[in-house]
C-alpha cells in the first residue's frame, strides 16, 4: 500500500525561531550560571573559531553537540518549555489537517535529536528525523539530501510525498519530490532559488 507522507520542517517553520541558536544561547547561559566552566570555555573557543573562519557551520555544530547533547533531562525540558513559545500555530493546524487526511506526518529537521525528540512529543508525528548524536559512527547532519534519504530508509519505496512544509530552499530535494509545497515566511533568497521550479503556497 502506498504511504502518503507530509513532511514538516522545524526551524523557521513549526518553530518560528532557529532552535539551535536558541540551544547554544541557553546552554551558554546555563553553563555560566551553573559554574560549568569547562563547557563555558569550550563554547567560547568554538564561537571564536567560527567567527574567524577556522570552523565551518557543520564543524561548529558538531563541536557544540559534543559538549551539550548530554545535558540533564531537566535542562532539556526547560529548553523545550522555551521552544514551545515559538511554535507556529498555523503549522500546527496543518499537522492536524494532514492527520485527519490519514497521512503519515513526519518531522524532518537538521536540528539535533537531543532536544527535538522531547519537543516533538506534544505532536502526533509518525516519525521524527533529526540530526543524531555525534557519538554515532559516520555521523552526518540531517540536512538536504540526508532528509530525503532518511524518509526513504524508513518508509521504503512505496510512498508519495503529498506535502512538504518548510521555510527554506535547503529542503529543495524534498520540495522537488512533493506534490504540494507550503512555504512558511520564505526569505527572498529562498524565493529566488526556487523561482520557476514548481508551484507553491506561502503561509
Amino acid at each position: 500500500m502506498i504511504k502518503r507522507i507530509a513532511v514538516i520542517d522545524l526551524d523557521g517553520c513549526l518553530c518560528a525561531a532557529n532552535s539551535f541558536r536558541l540551544w547554544m544561547l541557553f546552554v551558554y547561559l546555563f553553563s555560566f550560571f551553573s559554574f560549568r566552566w569547562l563547557v563555558f570555555i569550550k563554547l567560547n573557543v568554538y564561537m571564536f573559531l567560527r567567527v574567524y573562519g577556522k570552523l565551518n557551520r557543520v564543524q561548529m555544530k558538531r563541536k557544540i553537540l559534543e559538549v551539550t547533547e548530554d545535558a540533564p533531562d531537566y535542562f532539556v525540558r526547560w529548553f523545550v518549555f522555551l521552544l514551545n513559545r515559538y511554535t507556529n500555530a498555523r503549522v500546527v493546524s496543518l499537522i492536524n489537517e494532514y492527520r485527519q487526511l490519514e497521512m503519515h506526518v513526519v518531522l524532518c529537521t537538521a536540528a539535533p535529536a537531543c532536544y527535538v525528540c522531547e519537543y516533538a512529543k506534544r505532536f502526533d508525528f509518525t516519525q521524527v528525523f533529526a540530526t543524531p548524536s555525534v557519538s554515532i559512527d559516520g555521523w552526518v547532519e540531517n540536512f538536504g539530501k540526508e532528509k530525503l534519504a532518511a524518509i526513504r530508509g524508513f518508509f521504503g519505496d512505496e510512498y508519495v510525498l503529498e506535502s512538504v512544509v518548510t521555510d527554506h530552499h535547503d529542503d529543495l530535494p524534498l520540495l522537488l519530490k512533493a506534490k504540494k509545497r507550503m512555504l512558511v515566511s520564505p526569505s527572498s533568497d529562498t524565493l529566488e532559488v526556487i523561482a520557476g521550479q514548481f508551484e507553491y503556497e506561502e503561509i
